[in-house]
């Protein structure tokens, strides 16, 4: 993020603007800082209106007068990193609570912030225990901090085999959003795949585009124009003769159909009607629905 502001270049897919950016990187060596920047930078040069610092003091011991005296040298700094929120806290005083010190300390950069018209991100770790309902409820403290940022972005993983990453974001000025993403270790750069709609769309229509019920339907159906009628047992049938195999009993297939019978139509215009009374009763009905843009 930080070099993508410092040369003007996208960042997850977003334009950035061009500006001096300060990186805080508290819990790093330099060592490590340049391994990811030569991965990040792939050849090209350090942009020069990129600066970054393994040291800094707290709030308690004059980090705001540090933050100040750099602004004044470098007046087109308007990126300002700190990672971590942890290494630049203070000691909590006497009688305080943790709300009003989580409050006060993150309210004392949010001044500063907005006196100087600047963005100032603080990188900061989730609780251990995680809340499935609400994912900002995961930011570790307590509400007195995510009550004086003005945004909270969030990184999150079902679980540590996933190997997507959910990014949550909400705030005063934006409209709450997930997104999904990967990792590339090479080039140490996250890439954004889709909203976590729009990939989870991408996702339940490839599952259908490989699902058997599914293979076998268009299968009876391009081989039958005027539709398919028949039963559980004759379907499973005729996915074993069109080597796209039904797996499971008769009685589970009609929970399958029923699962698909929407994406037959979106995707395939095919249409379904279980066959309740009758001499055809227990059967499935598919046939090709009328579509408009089609001839």
């Amino acid at each position: 993020m930080c070099i993508s502001a410092a040369t003007g270049t996208k960042f997850l897919g977003l334009k950035t603007n061009k500006c001096g950016v300060l990186y805080l990187a508290l819990e790093d060596s330099n060592n490590r800082l340049q391994d990811r920047m030569k991965k990040v930078l792939n050849g090209r040069i350090a942009p020069k209106k990129f600066a970054m610092s393994i040291r800094a003091a707290d709030l308690g011991h004059g980090l705001i007068k540090q933050l100040e005296d750099y602004l004044s040298k470098c007046p087109e700094t308007k990126l300002i990193v700190i990672d971590t929120f942890a290494k630049v806290r203070a000691d909590m005083k006497r009688g305080e609570s943790a709300y009003t010190a989580d409050y006060r300390e993150a309210g004392l950069l949010k001044a500063f912030a907005d006196a100087h018209k600047i963005c100032l991100v603080l990188v900061h770790h989730t609780k251990k225990m995680r809340d499935i309902g609400d994912v900002f409820a995961n930011i570790s403290g307590t509400m007195g901090l995510t009550g004086a940022a003005d945004e909270m972005i969030v990184m999150s993983k079902g679980s540590r085999d996933d190997e997507n990453t959910k990014l949550s974001i909400t705030g005063r000025d934006v409209e709450m959003q997930d997104y999904q993403m990967n990792f590339n270790k090479e080039c140490c750069r996250w890439h954004v795949l889709g909203t976590a709609d729009e990939v989870e769309e991408r996702k339940t229509i490839e599952e259908y585009n490989k699902n058997p019920p599914t293979l076998t339907i268009r299968k009876l159906l391009s081989q039958n124009k005027d539709g398919w009628t028949g039963g559980a047992t004759e379907l499973i049938n005729a996915s074993r003769i069109f080597k796209t195999p039904i797996r499971g009993k008769a009685q589970s297939v009609g929970k399958c159909i029923t699962k698909i019978q929407d994406l037959l139509f979106q995707q395939d215009n095919i249409l379904y009607e279980p066959i309740k009374n009758g001499t055809g009763a227990g059967k499935h009905k598919f046939y090709y629905g009328y579509n408009p843009f089609i001839e």
